[in-house]
C-alpha cells in the first residue's frame, strides 16, 4: 500500500480541525428558539439553590450520584450571575433577592412524594414580589475538579438550570439546561473549540459554571451575545 504524502496527511487534520470546530457540541437546552423578553417586563432574580430532594424540584429528576456545591460557592454563582446580568446597559427592571425562601429551608411544607412539587411555592412568591415574573437558577449537580490546570484526576462537572416564571399564571414561561462535564481533547475531537477557549487548561467547576450562565442567559434572551 502506498504512503501518504505528509502535506495530504497534514490537509486532512487541518480539515478535521475545522470541521470539529464548526459542529462543537453545545449545551443542552429545553428552549427550542431563543427569544427575547421584552424590556418592559420586570424580573426577580432569586438566589442560586441546590434541590437535594425530588420535592425540591420544579420539573425533571435528580441526578445519580448527586454532588453538593459548598455554600459559598453558591454565594459566588450569585455574585456571577448579577454580574452578567448587570453587565451591560440594561434599561430592565431588575430586582436581586439575597435570602432564600423559607419553604427551602423548611422541607415540613412538603409531602413525601418522589415527583417534583416546587412549582407552585415559587409562582406563590412570584405573586409576593411584584415582579412580572422570577428567575430561578438551580444547580442540581456539582463536582469540582480534582487535580490542576495540568492535569486531574477528575474532572469538573456541573448541572445548572434556569426557570423564568411567569407571576400572572405561575407557569414556566421558558428553561433552559448547562450540563457539561470537561473533556480531554484526546478524548473527542470536537472539543476544539471548548480547547482553545479555555487555553489547554483543566478548569474548575466555578469557570464551567460561568460559560454556562452566559450561554443560558442568552438562550432565554436576557443577555445578548457578544
Amino acid at each position: 500500500m502506498p504512503r501518504r504524502h505528509p502535506v495530504a496527511c497534514l490537509l486532512t487534520l487541518l480539515c478535521l480541525v475545522l470541521l470539529a470546530t464548526a459542529c462543537q457540541r453545545q449545551p443542552k437546552t429545553t428552549a427550542e428558539v431563543p427569544r427575547a423578553l421584552s424590556a418592559r417586563y420586570s424580573i426577580a432574580v432569586m438566589p442560586f439553590s441546590q434541590p437535594t430532594a425530588s420535592c425540591d424540584l420544579i420539573m425533571g429528576h435528580l441526578p445519580e450520584n448527586q454532588g453538593c456545591i459548598p455554600a459559598e460557592q453558591l454565594l459566588l454563582l450569585d455574585e456571577q450571575l448579577r454580574d452578567l446580568l448587570l453587565s451591560k446597559k440594561n434599561s430592565r427592571n431588575l430586582t436581586f433577592e439575597k435570602a432564600l425562601p423559607p419553604f427551602l429551608l423548611a422541607s415540613t411544607n412538603y409531602h413525601a412524594s418522589s415527583q417534583p412539587q416546587a412549582l407552585d411555592n415559587w409562582a406563590r412568591l412570584a405573586k409576593k414580589t411584584g415582579k412580572d415574573f422570577i428567575l430561578v437558577p438551580q444547580v442540581l449537580n456539582w463536582h469540582d475538579r480534582e487535580g490542576s490546570k495540568a492535569g486531574v484526576t477528575r474532572a469538573a462537572s456541573v448541572h445548572l438550570e434556569f426557570y423564568l416564571i411567569r407571576t400572572a399564571t405561575g407557569t414556566v414561561h421558558s428553561h433552559t439546561v448547562y450540563e457539561e462535564q470537561q473533556q480531554g481533547l484526546a478524548s473527542n475531537l470536537l472539543n476544539m473549540g471548548d480547547f482553545v477557549k479555555r487555553k489547554g487548561a483543566w478548569v474548575t467547576a466555578q469557570d464551567l459554571a460561568a460559560e454556562g450562565m452566559r450561554t443560558m442567559l442568552e438562550d432565554m434572551g436576557l443577555l445578548y451575545p457578544n
